[in-house]
Formats: C-alpha cells, structure tokens, sequence
C-alpha cells in the first residue's frame, strides 16, 4: 500500500516514522527514550530524571458534554501522574501549556486551575512553567511532568519473563462506562452510575502502589492503562519479546459496570478489555511472589491486585474465555485512523 497521508501511517506509524529520523545512537544520561511511559534521563544526584507529556485536544479527547472545565484541569494533570506511576517513580515538577479560544471564558480558565491545583496539591506536584497560545477553535492542552526515580527501582515495559503472572490494580472499564453515560447513550434513569462517570472524569493513579511495586523488586515490567488493556499489555509483550494469556473471567469488573452493560444490552468484557482511560496498573511479577504482590497493593490501595493473565513465550495475546483460547485483538482508540 503506498503510504501518502498521515491517516495510512496511524499513531504507531508516526512514532516509528519520527523514531527512525532521529540519531538512533543515545548519549550516556538517556537511560530510555521512545517506546515507554516516560523517557528516563540519568542526573548528578543519585536518581535519575522521569519525563511524561501528554495532550488533550477538544473534540478528540474531551468535549463540554464529557469534561468540566475543573475535571478537564484534574485528568489533564492525571494522565501524566499515570506515567510516572506506571515507571515506579515520583512525579515533582509539571509544565503546562495551554491553547485557548478568544471567546474562551475566564470563568473557564479559573475552573481549569481549580481542578488542576487540587490534584497537584494532592499528590505533591509544582508548576513551574509553560506557554499559552491562541487556538482558532479548539481547546489544547498540553502538560509535561517531571519526576524522579532511584536508577534501581524504574520499571520498564521490557521486563516481562515467561512465566509471570499478570496483574491489574482495580476494575476495568468503569472509565468507558462513565462515558457511555455522559454520552447519554443509556435509556432509563442514570442514577447508581456516579463511580462510573467520576472513573471517567477524575481518575486517580495509584500512584503509592507503582512506588511501591517498583521500590520492592516486585514488578519485572509495568505500563498503565491508558488505551484498554488489550492494546496496553501488547506494548508490555511487544517491548519484552512475549506473549500473553489474558482470562476474560479474571478481569475485575464493578458491579455498576456490569448493571450499565445489562441495562444498555452490550457486553462489559469489552469495555474493561478495549475502553481504556482506566489509570490502573498493569504489570508482570513472579509466581513466587504472589502473596507479597497481594499483601502490598491491599496494603496501600485498600484493594488487592488480580491476577488476569500469564505470560507465555509464543508472540500475541489470546484471550481465554470459557476454557477457550482465541487471539486478542488489541482494540482501544487509535488516532488517525480514518
């Protein structure tokens, strides 16, 4: 197929597009640059530097329907604190860069801030900078967070061994469930789903667990998930030169989740496998570590991480579903796919 636009490339394509333009040859203090959560940069001190940046484009990402000005300020900030938590380490200092329309009200911007400063206050974050900038017609927000780790403690995407057990932090899908009923798109009453919608709008990273996993040895490779665990744990296989089995009976699922699946009569599996924007951890541990595995996420998130799945040494991921094996598709929300 002759490649002529940037929808025929898709995101995996640009990054690879972007990755084989520049030096492939990385100076001493990159300890890691593209294809993890976080580029990984080596200090004088005795840590080493974690760096996330991510952007939220309105209409793509959120819309006035989907996101408050105060809830569009806390995910925006969320979703970076995500990817430190996903390397083990501990986010510090944020730059925002903000793009805004001229009619954009101020009432807009200060509910923005109040949504971000609450969970920067929180999790111990400063904002140190940024830009703003005109947009003609669209709200862009971009946020790079800063944050640091001990050299022995980082957790990559590339650690998984044959063998491991796969985990998760909590449910999945609640977070493509709340927007399916922000969207509207269930019939009835919507009361009982309010754990949904706030999965969706404020989620928060455990970020003390990713500390803790990465601080103890316990996680040989951790991503979070961001974009439905099909796609995310075929990174973690991608980059650790693996497969998977994912057991459809073992994904953690609320019980609000699975009412809003009956109710508007589609399947919650899918959901908690391809709706992503759930902010838990996925990551692969040994099986002679499960009682501690367990021990230390209940410890600190009041909730034990699930087994859902095993690591297996044949490439892909198959989805195992009434004793049945199939392979996964990696699902989730691709951009610039036409």
């Amino acid at each position: 197929m002759t490649v002529q636009s940037i929808s025929d490339l898709g995101e995996v394509g640009i990054i690879r597009l972007i990755q084989g333009k520049v030096s492939q040859k990385l100076p001493s203090y990159v300890k890691k640059g593209i294809d993890d959560d976080c580029a990984v940069l080596e200090t004088p001190g005795d840590k080493v530097l974690l760096v996330t940046t991510d952007t939220l484009v309105e209409g793509v990402h959120f819309t006035n329907q989907t996101l408050s000005p105060e809830a569009l300020g806390w995910k925006a900030l969320a979703v970076n604190i995500s990817d430190i938590a996903a390397m083990g380490g501990t986010p510090r200092t944020a730059l925002l860069s903000i793009g805004l329309k001229t009619n954009s009200k101020v009432s807009f911007l200060e509910s923005f801030m109040a949504g971000f400063n609450a969970l920067a206050e929180k999790t111990g974050i400063v904002l140190a900078g940024g830009d703003t900038v005109e947009s003609p017609s669209l709200v862009l927000i971009t946020i790079t967070l800063l944050g640091d780790c001990l050299p022995g403690s980082v957790v990559y995407r590339s650690g998984a061994r044959v063998g491991d057990d796969v985990w998760v932090t909590g449910p999945l899908g609640n977070a493509a469930g709340g927007l399916f009923v922000l969207q509207g798109k269930q019939s009835g009453a919507s009361s009982g789903y309010e754990p949904l919608v706030r999965a969706h709008q404020k989620p928060m990273p455990p970020l003390d667990v990713g500390k803790a996993l990465g601080g103890s040895g316990l996680a040989h490779a951790m991503i979070d998930i961001s974009d439905g665990i099909a796609k995310d744990l075929g990174h973690v296989c991608e980059q650790s030169g693996v497969g998977a089995v994912l057991r459809a009976a073992s994904i953690p699922m609320s019980s609000q989740l699975l009412r809003l699946a009956a109710e508007a009569e589609k399947e919650a599996l899918q959901w908690a496998l391809h709706g992503g924007e759930d902010y838990e951890l996925l990551f692969t541990a040994s099986t002679a570590d499960r009682e501690k595995v367990e021990s230390v996420t209940a410890e600190l998130s009041g909730m034990a991480a699930v087994k859902v799945g095993t690591i297996m040494r044949d490439d892909g991921i198959l989805l195992e579903k009434q004793r049945v094996r199939v392979p996964l598709e990696s699902g989730g929300y691709f951009h610039f796919c036409k």
